[in-house]
């Protein structure tokens, strides 16, 4: 009864509070382990999401709340929306802004609402540094950003000032600050120091050794990695790390088989240290390479070695082993033994990112309710069909069927169904083993490596190779189908983007009349980017297909950046095979415009001036399909 109380005078404490405020959080200095609840209110004073939004959702834009979603939605109570969640015992500093829609409610433009946590009136370690890299974020183009990190990396180290994190941290942002070449360089080596320091601490601790490793990524020196490893093992050559580090570079160098498993085998023998990250790796790279070659006594001695310690990850490890054997087509009743002890637990699969951190042990991510059911049906019928594959091999026909039947009551479950597919088809039943390929086929056309094995099927019990080319194309029809579907429901609905910083080769700019009434295809690219020129035969053969439309016009803009429009020019004069129009863009906020970081980048426009579809980077093969079916989406359209 006192926990109801106090829960309904939180309650009540928010929505006096958002009376006056926009967006409260309560308890206002957040600990681990409490309640938190976001409440905003429509109706206070510098409120931009309306009363009657159908929905608001939270988005968090940098999060330490790692078993939360990136976006919350938020729950309508007494014309308040809110949204309750538990701090986690590693919590210690969040951002967010709420979105209904295309509007957004932030506490002002370069800031976002924060989630603090504290331990007493103190914050928690490590709280103010996170919140110094949440300003990346929330303000990137502030230009006292750096000195604003400084300041909260400063107080961190006031508070905790054996934070060696921090302390890096501390040097890097003095480095961005320097004002010359001979300060930023006395920076760096002093955050050498410190992580030399950090390194002399433990130096064969495999989590100091992240640490250090970790350090010299966030200095940019990513090429010392190596090095310090290499100074470990030889300083202490018999110490796990190092014998994990010899492991790692014996199995990638040593090219002989037999040359490589004596290696490895030697390391051993000099130590055996069951569940302990070196020895453990030694141990699965000789349960490979002992299965490769059909040995299965001394394959199933190392595998017994790879489970001593239970962890999030020990299903997927029976599994492994399980695949493995079955893969070599040795021990099937090992295989069936692992497979079953991976479905004893297949409740408890690893889904989504699982972090470690020495002092909180294993940090499952969120992941959806669907997503993880989903994981481990996948799973579980993946698990049946490498039983009924080791059955098959035993002999045991019966069991075989049963569990392939099982198998195939997940059908979109690719590395079930070929498995199941290929038990079918060793007992002579073809067409069953087509139509279980072909149903994945109907998920997924594109994939060629299904196609195949549904090929060698089809034929086993139908010759004529005539009716698999129909079959195929009723797959090219049904893929144009399903990617015009999903197509049309990205259709963005946005403004078009400002383009009067664009000009053609001769210099002319680019004007709105040239564009009214017409499908507009903007592809950013510049003649240093590999990814771009991988991209210009797909996109080539799309405008070949509507170069001679008068309602569409291709646009390949060279970015700017980096290049002039000479560089421009000659690209052109070089690559004679391109016949799209080449233009250039002297508007250096052209990726803020149409919203891109990165290139390439194609934007479609459609023909009333808005900006319909945009992808970002090279998406290989599929961006021929995907451009010329959101051209001809817009064409139907008008």
């Amino acid at each position: 009864m006192k926990n109801i109380t106090i829960v309904l005078l939180l309650f009540v404490s928010a929505i006096l509070q958002a009376q006056a405020q926009a967006v409260i959080t309560t308890p206002e200095k957040i600990q681990r382990g409490d309640s938190v609840t976001i409440t905003y209110n429509p109706a206070a004073p510098g409120a931009s999401i309306p009363a009657d939004a159908p929905s608001v959702t939270i988005v968090f834009t940098y999060s330490t709340f790692y078993d939360l979603p990136w976006k919350m939605p938020m729950i309508k109570k007494c014309n308040l929306w809110t949204a309750s969640f538990k701090a986690g015992r590693f919590a210690t500093f969040a951002t967010f802004y709420l979105q209904s829609g295309e509007t957004l409610q932030k506490p002002a433009a370069d800031n976002h609402y924060t989630l603090p946590v504290y331990q007493g009136n103190k914050r928690v370690k490590s709280s103010l540094l996170h919140e110094s890299y949440s300003l990346s974020t929330q303000m990137p183009k502030a230009p006292d950003l750096q000195q604003h990190k400084l300041d909260l990396i400063n107080q961190e180290l006031t508070n905790n000032p054996d934070n060696y994190e921090a302390k890096v941290a501390q040097m890097v942002v003095k480095m961005a600050l320097a004002k010359s070449p001979a300060e930023k360089l006395q920076y760096r080596e002093q955050a050498r120091k410190i992580i030399a320091a950090r390194l002399e601490e433990n130096p064969t601790l495999p989590g100091n050794m992240n640490q250090v490793t970790m350090g010299y990524l966030m200095i940019g020196e990513k090429t010392r990695l190596d090095s310090v490893r290499k100074v470990v093992m030889e300083r202490y050559p018999n110490a796990d790390l190092s014998k994990d580090l010899k492991a790692s570079i014996i199995s990638r160098e040593e090219k002989n088989t037999t040359v490589k498993i004596a290696k490895l085998e030697a390391m051993l023998k000099k130590g055996d240290q069951p569940g302990e990250e070196g020895s453990e790796s030694i141990h699965k790279m000789l349960f490979d390479l002992y299965a490769a070659n059909g040995d299965s006594v001394k394959a199933l001695a190392h595998a017994s070695k790879l489970y001593a310690k239970i962890n999030p990850y020990t299903p997927e490890t029976y599994k492994s082993i399980a695949v493995k054997l079955t893969e070599s087509n040795i021990a099937p009743v090992a295989a069936i033994s692992y497979a079953n002890k991976a479905l004893a637990i297949a409740n408890q699969w690893p889904v989504g990112i699982i972090r470690y951190f020495p002092e909180f042990g294993y940090i499952p991510s969120y992941v959806p309710d669907s997503t993880r059911r989903q994981a481990v049906a996948d799973a579980t019928a993946a698990l049946l069909s490498i039983k009924a594959l080791n059955y098959l091999r035993l002999k045991n026909t019966d069991s075989a069927k049963v569990l392939t039947a099982r198998a195939l009551q997940q059908p979109a479950n690719r590395e079930a169904t070929i498995n199941a597919a290929q038990v079918l088809s060793q007992l002579g039943d073809h067409e069953q083993a087509f139509n279980a390929l072909w149903k994945l086929l109907i998920k997924n056309p594109t994939d060629s490596l299904i196609l195949a094995k549904a090929k060698i099927s089809f034929l086993s019990y139908n010759k004529s190779e005539e009716s698999f080319r129909a079959k195929v194309k009723e797959l090219e029809v049904l893929e144009i189908q399903q990617l015009t579907a999903k197509t049309k429901n990205l259709m963005m609905n946005k403004p078009g983007p400002d383009l009067s910083g664009i000009t053609d080769l001769q210099g002319n700019p680019v004007t709105a009349a040239m564009m009214n009434g017409k499908v507009v295809i903007l592809d950013f690219w510049a003649t240093w980017c590999v990814p771009c020129m991988q991209e210009m035969p797909y996109f080539h053969k799309v405008f070949e297909k509507y170069q001679d439309n008068p309602n569409v016009m291709f646009m390949v803009v060279n970015s700017g950046a980096n290049n002039t429009i000479n560089d421009a020019r000659n690209w052109v004069k070089q690559n004679p095979q391109y016949k799209f129009p080449v233009y250039f863009n002297n508007d250096k906020n052209i990726g803020e415009k149409v919203g891109f970081t990165l290139i390439p980048t194609i934007a479609v426009i459609d023909q009333e001036g808005k900006m319909q579809f945009r992808t970002i980077g090279f998406e290989g093969e599929i961006l021929q399909k995907k451009l010329d079916v959101e051209i001809a989406i817009l064409l139907d359209k008008k």
